[in-house]
Parts: C-alpha cells; sequence; structure tokens
C-alpha cells in the first residue's frame, strides 16, 4: 500500500492530466461521430441508388482502415492537401494534433453508429410510420417525433458500448503526440523506470471509465423505459 501512495504521489498528477484528455477527446468524438453517423445512417436508408451507394462505400472503406492508419492519413496526409490545422495551444494542447486526432476517431466511429441507427429505425414497426403520415406528418415529422424516439431506447445500450469502445480506442491517438492515458503512462515509464506500475495504473482507470459507463448507459435506459411507460399511461 505504502508503495502505491508513494507512486501515486509522484505520479498522480500525469495520470489525472492524461484521463481528462481521454475524457475530453472521446466525448467530442461521440458527439461528431453522432452526428456523422446520423447523416451517412440517412444516407444509407435514402430511396437514391447512388446516394445509397456512396454511403455503403464510405461504410466499407472505413472498416476496412485500423484506427491507426486513419490517425496517420488525417494527421499527415490532410496538411499535404493544403489545409492546415490550427498550430494554437491551448491548456498545453497542440491543436493541431487534437483535430486530426477528432477526426480520425470520429470517422472511425461513425460507420458503427450509422449502423446501429440504421438497425434501430428499421426495428421499429413500419405501422409507426403509416400511422404518423395518416395523421398529416411530413417524413421528417414522424421520424423526429414518433420513430427516433422509440429507435433510441433501442439503440442506448448499443451507443454506450461503442463510447467504451471509443475510450478504448483514443489510446492510439498517443502515436500522434496526444497526451492522452497511454501517452502519460510512456512518459512516467521513461521517468520511473517502471515498465508495469504505469500500465496496470492506466488500466484501472479504463475499466473504471467503462464501469462507470455501463452503469450510466442502463440507468438511463431504465429512465426512458418508465418515460414511455408513464406518456403511455397518461
Amino acid at each position: 500500500m505504502e508503495r502505491i501512495m508513494v507512486f501515486l504521489e509522484r505520479f498522480g498528477n500525469y495520470l489525472v492530466q492524461g484521463t481528462v484528455m481521454t475524457l475530453a477527446l472521446s466525448i467530442l468524438t461521440m458527439f461528431f461521430a453522432i452526428f456523422l453517423g446520423m447523416l451517412v445512417a440517412a444516407m444509407r436508408m435514402s430511396k437514391n441508388a447512388w446516394i445509397k451507394r456512396i454511403a455503403v462505400l464510405y461504410i466499407e472503406i472505413v472498416r476496412a482502415l485500423p484506427i491507426l492508419v486513419l490517425l496517420s492519413i488525417c494527421f499527415y496526409g490532410i496538411p499535404l492537401t493544403g489545409v492546415r490545422f490550427p498550430e494554437a495551444i491551448i491548456f498545453g494542447v497542440e491543436m493541431s494534433r487534437f483535430i486530426a486526432a477528432l477526426i480520425a476517431l470520429s470517422i472511425g466511429s461513425s460507420v458503427y453508429i450509422a449502423e446501429i441507427f440504421r438497425s434501430g429505425i428499421q426495428s421499429i414497426d413500419h405501422g409507426q410510420f403509416e400511422g404518423g403520415r395518416s395523421i398529416g406528418f411530413s417524413r421528417f415529422q414522424t421520424m423526429y417525433y414518433i420513430v427516433f424516439p422509440q429507435a433510441l431506447r433501442n439503440i442506448l445500450p448499443a451507443l454506450g458500448n461503442e463510447f467504451a469502445s471509443t475510450i478504448k480506442a483514443s489510446s492510439q491517438a498517443s502515436v500522434i503526440g496526444i497526451a492522452d492515458l497511454m501517452y502519460q503512462a510512456n512518459v512516467i515509464r521513461g521517468i520511473s523506470y517502471q515498465p508495469f506500475a504505469p500500465i496496470l495504473a492506466i488500466a484501472i482507470i479504463y475499466l473504471i471509465l467503462s464501469v462507470v459507463i455501463t452503469r450510466l448507459t442502463v440507468f438511463m435506459e431504465i429512465k426512458l423505459k418508465r418515460t414511455n411507460k408513464g406518456g403511455t399511461t397518461t
């Protein structure tokens, strides 16, 4: 116990900084990935054959590329096209590296979120669509007010799992210099010459984050079910 306390006292600040960076990158990734995933899902379900093919091609290409490859493409490849990321440093974070990681992780996660949304929407009985149109709703209104709330309840566990996967995938962003948990573990290893203790420390942190996300997802799912039952009874 004493050795653990000494380790935390000496390197706890590194772990806290790494945890904050991991959470910030993961939360922003999920935000943009959900937006992009919804767009791809809508294209995937489009009646226009060309739009549908573009969405399918996008999904197949991104699925085939490892996250490390996407990170390298975004960090090294995008600047070659003439696009320059901001060189500013905000809260000690190089925005060029952070934005490249955010784009890569968002793209990588968006294809799975797109399939989650598509399967969730398709799980809703087609009569719900017809019911919405029969009361004068447009296709968008039917989707927004009737179908999507029901689909969200069905896909919430999958979205929670994807968030947990995003947190774990964010560890690969350390290869382009993002100071997340994995990066900080390597820094601690270089300072302390202890190869195992830093890895064990971040493993525990990743485990805690995953458990918390799982519990929050279950709580939100139960709350949505209660809300839905309350609306049904009234």
